[in-house]
């Protein structure tokens, strides 16, 4: 892979400089940017994009929101209800169907996901919830915590392999997403995770696109954000308070509620502090300030035009009956802006209305020579795309909501 993600680079700061030299005498649109210093500074500073780096976004960092990669008009933001560790169908029948039932109310499916450890294939319940809308994603078959434990790199993969192409072996299943067991409690997800397991392929050839292990904190240090909703009325950060520093956990971000990109081989799809294990872990099961909370990150995510990633659980930490509130809140309070989607659905979305068709990963699970990145300095990501189907530069116009397309900046 790296030696196309070099050539791609070499490729586009090639183009980037012919660019910048004939915009003078050519009338359009993008002018002013390609002429602009910061794109010759971003063209210069490339070489980032090739980081393996889960931690690289923030509240200061290009936001890639909702309306840029939805194609839905007037939706502003986006749900994913993603509950983890399936292995027992029945069990999960049992608690899901308050949840889909409602949240077939909506539009008549039921978009949320299930991380998978060892579902069975033939398994009717798994065909339901697939009609209905749902997507099963992968969990490792161990669930070993953390995932990296062991020095045996080659029985780490072993373990991730077995459980996406188990998954890939559901009839009308087409996973796409994973997530790190334990990333919410312990420090498992890893840039060598990247690396190593999820950017390579499996045995029989399979590959995953997104990935949702890392947590993204809310704080005061956003300005755009009501204090109301990000603190206590001490003033003591409202989210801050469910990270399990007695574990020393760090695998989160802060103020980034928008999907990115690792490596340009997987999205990354943060999820939200808190899980219902973490708030389980600071003040028990159940706690109704839990639900209050994730209603307040609801609304904090509407605001920045956000995607909200919900980690959750069947092991009592959270009622079925707090999950549905939460879906009620989103409803009363944002009605048709906000979406309640699969990890399918957004990977569909995102390759479909964000890089016109093409994946982040080509048929073979290799660099497709998608970049994402704020060509103009503006705030917001753009997108340059350079294979063998098609080279284009799309610019986000925040002002008008919609994309400046234009051919691959190369004379």
């Amino acid at each position: 892979m790296r030696g196309a993600r070099h050539s791609f680079i070499g490729f586009f700061l090639v183009g980037i400089f012919c660019s910048l030299q004939t915009a003078e005498s050519e009338d359009t649109d993008l002018q002013p940017l390609l002429r602009s210093e910061v794109l010759a500074q971003e063209a210069r500073s490339l070489t980032h994009l090739d980081e393996i780096n889960p931690y690289a976004f923030g509240l200061h960092s290009a936001k890639l929101t909702t309306p840029q990669w939805i194609g839905e008009e007037g939706v502003e933001s986006a749900v994913v209800l993603s509950i983890d560790d399936l292995s027992d169908a029945t069990k999960y029948e049992n608690y899901l169907r308050p949840i889909l039932n409602r949240l077939k109310e909506i539009d008549g499916r039921a978009g949320m996901t299930i991380t998978a450890n060892r579902p069975k294939p033939d398994e009717p319940l798994i065909q339901k919830w697939l009609e209905e809308g749902v997507s099963i994603e992968a969990h490792t078959t161990k669930h070993a915590c953390p995932m990296l434990c062991k020095s045996d790199l080659a029985e780490n993969k072993a373990d991730y392999d077995q459980c996406v192409d188990l998954l890939f072996s559901i009839p009308n299943n087409e996973p796409v997403g994973f997530r790190v067991p334990c990333c919410d409690s312990m420090n498992a997800t890893s840039p060598c995770f990247f690396a190593e397991l999820f950017g390579k392929t499996t045995p029989n050839g399979n590959f995953l696109t997104l990935d949702s292990s890392v947590f993204t904190i809310f704080t005061p240090d956003d300005p755009a954000l009501p204090k109301d909703l990000v603190e206590e009325p001490d003033g003591r950060g409202r989210f801050q308070k469910y990270v399990p520093e007695d574990r020393g956990f760090v695998n989160s971000i802060e103020n980034y509620p928008y999907p990115y990109t690792i490596g340009n081989f997987c999205w990354e799809l943060p999820g939200v502090m808190p899980s219902d294990w973490n708030a389980f872990h600071f003040h028990e099961a159940y706690n109704p300030y839990t639900v209050e909370d994730l209603q307040s990150a609801i609304d904090i995510t509407a605001i920045k035009q956000g995607l909200f990633t919900l980690v959750f659980h069947p092991h009592g930490w959270i009622r079925n009956d707090q999950i549905v509130s939460l879906i009620d809140h989103a409803v009363f309070h944002h009605g048709n802006k906000i979406k309640f989607l699969s990890f399918k659905e957004v990977s569909d979305r995102l390759t479909e209305n964000l890089l016109l068709g093409q994946s982040i990963r080509n048929e073979k699970g290799e660099d497709n020579g998608v970049r994402i990145l704020d060509l103009n300095g503006d705030g917001f990501m753009d997108v340059v795309i350079g294979n063998e189907n098609l080279q284009i530069t799309r610019v986000w116009n925040p002002e008008k909501n919609e994309w400046i397309d234009s051919s691959f900046p190369v004379s």
